[in-house]
Parts: C-alpha cells; structure tokens; sequence
C-alpha cells in the first residue's frame, strides 16, 4: 500500500510543479484579477484603495513569469533534440549511399 500512496504522492507533485500548471494558474488568477479589479478601477484610483482583485493580478503575474523560464528552456531543448535528430538522420542516410 505504501507504494501505491508514494505513486500517487508522486502523480501530484508533478502535477503542481509542472510549469504548464503555473501558467494556467497564472492566466486564472489574472484574468480573475482583472475582472475584479476594472469594475472598480475608477473608485480605487481615487480612493487610493487596494483590493483582492489587485492581489490577484500580482500572484497571477508571478505565476505566469515563473513558468515562462521553464517554458522556454523546454522549447529551446526540444528545438535541439529535432536539430539533433535531424543531423542524425542526414548523416545515416549518406553512410548508407556509401
């Protein structure tokens, strides 16, 4: 039973930590923030007032700029992988025309 409690302790933790989770977190909270916050922006400008909506806007900003430098090193190493695999694949096919 330990085994099965570690694999699926396992499942979640990849699941949270998965930069694609931190993104979609991030677009949520700031969409949720925005909404919030641009029914109010007038009132809050002028009363100098913070709300939660703003909140939401600063968590959901981190969140998405957190998961971009995954995001793009991922992108960049599988553009090397096809760069690779492509170089591979040239230089099979002319040590079989020899």
């Amino acid at each position: 039973m330990s085994s099965r409690r570690l694999k699926v302790a396992h499942a979640i933790s990849a699941f949270v930590e998965h930069p694609i989770t931190f993104l979609v977190k991030g677009i949520v909270l700031l969409a949720i923030g925005l909404v919030d916050a641009s029914r109010t922006f007038r009132e809050d400008l002028a009363t100098h007032q913070v709300r939660v909506g703003h909140g939401f806007i600063i968590i959901g900003v981190f969140s998405v700029l957190g998961a971009l430098p995954h995001l793009i090193g991922g992108l960049a190493a599988g553009g090397k992988y096809l760069s690779l695999k492509e170089t591979h694949g040239k230089s099979t096919s002319e040590v079989e025309r020899s």
